[in-house]
């Protein structure tokens, strides 16, 4: 499997995570760090052992728009689940 279809199973697991984290406990999503940097800090960590894994060769790290998709994709599944659940929680 290509980095990229990695890049997006994490993404999906990590949304669902914050996302049921907020559904859980819906007084944190009003933290001194916003819910964005929790998905941001998980793509970073990602992209650190992907890096590493590959020692920066071409083809090992993902592309900027795979990166921006990836983000847009997260932040939505974080909503969808909050929104569907009907939790209190106000991400923005």
């Amino acid at each position: 499997m290509a980095i990229d279809c990695y890049f997006f199973i994490m993404i999906f697991v990590a949304s669902a995570l914050i996302g049921g984290f907020f559904v859980a406990r819906p007084d944190t999503a009003g933290a001194s760090i916003p819910p964005y940097l929790w998905l941001l800090g998980c793509m970073l960590i990602f992209e650190m052992f992907a890096f590493l894994r590959g020692k920066g060769a071409p083809g090992t790290m993902i592309g900027m728009s795979t990166r921006v998709i990836g983000f847009a994709a997260g932040m939505a599944i974080v909503l969808a689940i909050v929104f569907f659940s009907g939790s209190p929680a106000r991400l923005f």
